[in-house]
């Protein structure tokens, strides 16, 4: 995952350089989201994430006091932005973006148990929408079909490690779904490597605040859809 705060800056191409903060957006779209985990079960898991996650938040409040603190008796600077930053880069604790769906009752579902491609949409954005509440985004993924990004988000992204930050904070992560594997000659994710290189696109801009459009092959039309930190 990248790390960031804002908006990506042009010619970052979603490496986390950003410009400015911005505030999280709530989740937009009203749609209860699924799980196959029994209704109790699911709000028992949900609310010990939850608990875990304030008192992460507690912890991260009173150590950036410390910092702050430290660097006044320093005669450094006391911006409290700044160490709210050193503290989220250097010092917060790793989840995984399975952890964070878990939070807002996400269990998400196999792609081998989705077989239908509307089925396999709506369990891929409810996975995106849930992310980008935690404060989690995705870039680059015009060159993947549907269920291939799903099942890349599923096998190995939702995995991988990444910090721990309030979706309030000053900070975002930005996940850059454009692998170098993608780029074989004339494949769906070295045209979109060249459409990037070529215009110096960074970030998409948001659409309408809607789901993006279900596409089974080719490049195709979904970054400009995805939540922002900043929309």
């Amino acid at each position: 995952m990248c790390f960031g705060t804002g908006r990506p800056d042009d010619g970052t191409q979603g490496q986390g350089t950003v410009s400015q903060a911005a505030e999280r957006p709530r989740i937009a779209r009203k749609r209860a989201f699924r799980s196959r985990v029994p209704e109790s079960q699911l709000d028992e898991m949900a609310a010990d994430m939850r608990r875990f996650r304030d008192e992460q938040h507690a912890e991260r409040a009173r150590r950036i006091d410390e910092l702050v603190e430290e660097a006044r008796r320093g005669g450094l600077d006391t911006d409290r932005v700044h160490w709210s930053m050193h503290y989220d880069i250097e010092c917060s604790p790793a989840t995984t973006g399975r952890a964070m769906l878990l939070e807002h009752r996400i269990v998400p579902v196999p792609p081998q148990d989705l077989p239908r491609p509307d089925e396999l949409h709506d369990e891929l954005w409810t996975v995106i929408e849930g992310l980008a509440a935690s404060g989690v985004f995705l870039l680059h993924t015009d060159h993947l079909p549907d269920r291939d990004l799903y099942a890349r988000l599923y096998y190995r992204i939702l995995d991988e490690p990444t910090r721990l930050m309030p979706p309030q904070s000053e900070a975002a992560e930005y996940i850059d779904c454009l692998h170098p594997m993608d780029l074989g000659p004339g494949s769906a994710g070295d045209l979109l490597h060249r459409r990037l290189a070529n215009t110096g696109e960074s970030a998409p801009v948001r659409g309408p605040g809607i789901r993006g459009p279900r596409f089974d092959a080719g490049l195709g039309e979904r970054d400009r859809w995805m939540p922002r930190p900043w929309a």
